[in-house]
């Protein structure tokens, strides 16, 4: 019988499967019955996604809820916006409505798209046919039309959020901010990973969203919690694991969802049933080996001031006082001023994130393979 990995790496499955997050869920569920838009933060990779579409599962059941989901990470500018956001509400749209094909022809005539098949797979696509940013600017006009016309309310997540600011057309904040308050029945989750930008979207003076959302940060799991989900997963199945060694394990993971769910998937696929110390150092062991030659690459990237900085922040795994002397001259860094430079670009290139006033590597298998050198 073939027994399900309960540690997910993507995708959200069932509650079966989510650990904790009760009282986020229940505040972001409050924030929506209160008509009060809410914004997510969290460092990538630590369960915002997750926790979205767990509110989404509880919210299923209450029929007056339609529920929106789209990432726009890799979007680049106003006409992705639209792409994106289009196909949410087409998928929607199928799997809801009982005369869809007549909503879509009235949809898609309002942004300027067609639906065309892909030659290879045959699967529908939408093409769009826009000439100028009034174009676009008028899809989205359309867009939030119709959705202020259906007899329901919406929730709609947004993730990834920032993203907008980078886009090449910079008037889509005011945009979409006149068009979030004009719709009753729309509400909105918006969630992304960096923490300043997002903070200043919502919280500068003069910003089209200045105080119109609700600020959540998604702080790290309770380890006792999560030690007693993964200790009552592996019982389940008959697997033994010393509750310590589970709770050194979180400890050494920085408690950080990804890394923490990968490294018990992977130990949890082992046969033995009893796991023990020397069982968990050759799982490590063979996480850091499949990654060397990636690991091995990203030092390529940076320059050697960079890689000896972010070398040195791995092994101390918690430095706050990155320019003091005691530092600086442990690890041969040279000035505080070369220091502050380098710090700069691997934040910059997502290698090292600050939490309350401490550097860290982001990658915590990264962090354990350079502690290595």
């Amino acid at each position: 019988m073939n027994i399900k990995n309960p540690f997910p790496i993507t995708g959200y499955i069932s509650p079966e499967y989510f650990c904790d997050r009760e009282e986020e869920t229940q505040k972001i569920i409050s924030a929506i019955a209160n008509n009060r838009n809410l914004t997510l933060l969290s460092l990538r990779r630590m369960g915002k996604t997750g926790l979205i579409k767990h509110v989404f599962h509880h919210l299923e059941s209450e029929k007056e809820y339609r529920l929106l989901y789209f990432d726009i990470l890799s979007t680049t500018n106003t006409a992705d916006f639209v792409r994106e956001f289009s196909k949410v509400i087409l998928l929607d749209e199928r799997k809801y409505s009982s005369n869809f094909f007549k909503k879509l022809l009235s949809f898609l005539t309002g942004i300027r798209a067609k639906i065309v098949f892909d030659n290879l797979t045959g699967a529908p696509e939408i093409e769009f046919d826009y000439q100028n940013n009034i174009e676009i600017e008028r899809s989205i006009e359309a867009i939030f039309e119709y959705i202020g016309s259906q007899k329901t309310d919406y929730v709609i997540a947004i993730d990834e959020f920032q993203q907008i600011v980078n886009y090449p057309e910079k008037n889509l904040e005011a945009l979409l901010r006149t068009h979030v308050q004009q719709r009753n029945n729309v509400h909105f989750i918006f969630s992304g990973s960096n923490k300043h930008l997002l903070l200043s979207m919502f919280s500068d003076y003069g910003r089209p969203f200045y105080q119109s959302s609700e600020i959540m940060y998604l702080n790290r799991l309770d380890k006792d919690i999560y030690a007693d989900f993964i200790m009552e997963k592996f019982t389940k199945v008959g697997k033994n694991m010393d509750r310590n060694l589970v709770l050194e394990m979180l400890n050494q993971l920085h408690i950080y969802t990804f890394y923490v769910q990968y490294f018990f998937n992977r130990l949890f696929e082992i046969s033995s049933k009893n796991i023990d110390n020397a069982l968990v150092t050759k799982v490590m062991e063979n996480i850091l080996l499949e990654r060397d030659y990636t690991y091995i690459n990203y030092r390529n990237l940076l320059t050697t001031q960079q890689f000896n900085l972010l070398k040195a922040i791995a092994k101390e795994e918690n430095i706050q006082q990155i320019n003091s002397q005691v530092f600086l001259k442990k690890y041969n860094l040279g000035s505080a001023s070369t220091v502050n430079r380098a710090i700069k670009a691997l934040i910059d290139k997502e290698m090292v994130y600050e939490e309350s006033s401490i550097y860290r590597v982001y990658d915590v298998f990264f962090e354990k393979w350079l502690q290595r050198l």
